[in-house]
C-alpha cells in the first residue's frame, strides 16, 4: 500500500514574492510531510537508489529514520559517507541519479529523497543536543594533510580525512570559502548561510582552513609536501572554454564564470548599493 500514496511536494514561495528578491524558492518540507514521504518507502532488500548515489548513503537506512521521526538520527546517518547534506540534498541532480533509480518511479513517482535529505540536514543543526563534532572522528593520527581549495571536492575530502583521524588544513585563495557553491550557484537554489553551516560542520571535525592562501604564490606544492605527509588539489575547474566565434570579446560578453562570479561575489545583483554593475543585453 505504501507506494500507492501521492508522492509529497515542496511549497514554493509565490511568484509574485519571489521574482523581487534572490531568497531561497523551495520552502522544504514539514517534519508531517517528510514523515509522509519517508512512508512511501518500501524498503528494498536490494535497494538500487543507492547505487545511483555517487557516495552511496545508505538511503533507505536514513530514509526509515525519517519515517520513525528520528530527525536527527537520519542526519547523521547521511554523513557517515556525506559531510555535506545539506547542499546535496538541493543541488545534487537525484532526478537522474538516486531517484532515477528508485523501485517505485518504475510505475508511479520515486521517492523524493533529496528533498528528504534537505529536510533531514536541516532539522539536525537546530534539534542535535551539544551542536556538532569532534565526537564524529574515528580516531586520532599525527599524520598531517593539506587540501587545496575549499570547493565541494575540498570539503568533502577534508571531512573523510578528518572523520578518520587525519590532522587537515585546508588552504582557501578566495577571502571567503565554498568555491564553486558559493560563487557559482544563485542565492536563491543554494543560500550562502546554508554552504557557511556546512562549512561549519567540516570545522568542528577538527578541519582547519586559512583563507586567502593561493597556492603556488604563498606556497608551492613542494613546500606544502614538505610539511605534510599528502597534498590534495581541489583547485575547481574555474578557466572558461571560448568558442572562437566573432563578437565573443566585444565588451558585455562574459564567461560563464565570469558572469557568476560578478553576480554572487561582488554583489553585482544589488548595483548601484554595490560597485560592480553585469550588463544586460
Amino acid at each position: 500500500m505504501a507506494q500507492k500514496k501521492p508522492r509529497q511536494h515542496m511549497k514554493e514561495r509565490e511568484v509574485a514574492e519571489r521574482v523581487r528578491d534572490f531568497a531561497e524558492v523551495p520552502l522544504g518540507y514539514t517534519p508531517e510531510q517528510a514523515t509522509s514521504e519517508a512512508k512511501r518507502c518500501i524498503q528494498c532488500k536490494k535497494p538500487l537508489c543507492v547505487g545511483g548515489c555517487p557516495v552511496e548513503v545508505d538511503i533507505p537506512a536514513f530514509i526509515k529514520l525519517v519515517a520513525e521521526g528520528k530527525f536527527v538520527e537520519a542526519a547523521q546517518k547521511i554523513k557517515e559517507t556525506n559531510a555535506l547534506p545539506a547542499i546535496c540534498g538541493r543541488v545534487c541532480p537525484q532526478e537522474d541519479q538516486c531517484e532515477l533509480k528508485c523501485i517505485l518511479g518504475k510505475k508511479g513517482e520515486p521517492i523524493a529523497i533529496g528533498s528528504l535529505e534537505r529536510f533531514a540536514a536541516d532539522w539536525e543543526p537546530d534539534n542535535k543536543r551539544g551542536g556538532g563534532s569532534v565526537s564524529d572522528r574515528q580516531g586520532v593520527s599525527s599524520i598531517k594533510v593539506a587540501i587545496v581549495g575549499s570547493g565541494p571536492a575540498g570539503l568533502t575530502c577534508a571531512g573523510d580525512l578528518a572523520r578518520l583521524g587525519y590532522q587537515v588544513t585546508i588552504f582557501e585563495s578566495l577571502h571567503v570559502t565554498g568555491g564553486v557553491l558559493t560563487y557559482g550557484i544563485p542565492e536563491f537554489r543554494l543560500p550562502k548561510d546554508i554552504v557557511q553551516r556546512e562549512v561549519q560542520y567540516i570545522k568542528t571535525l577538527g578541519v582547519e582552513i586559512k583563507t586567502d592562501m593561493l597556492i603556488g604564490n604563498v606556497y608551492t606544492i613542494e613546500q606544502l609536501l614538505a610539511e605534510y605527509k599528502a597534498v590534495f588539489i581541489g583547485s575547481g575547474a574555474g578557466l572558461p572554454k571560448f568558442m572562437k566565434i566573432p563578437g565573443e570579446n566585444l565588451a558585455g560578453v562574459y564567461s560563464a564564470n565570469e558572469y557568476l562570479f560578478c553576480i554572487h561575489m561582488m554583489k553585482a545583483w544589488q548595483f548601484p548599493d554595490h560597485l560592480t554593475p553585469v550588463k544586460v543585453g
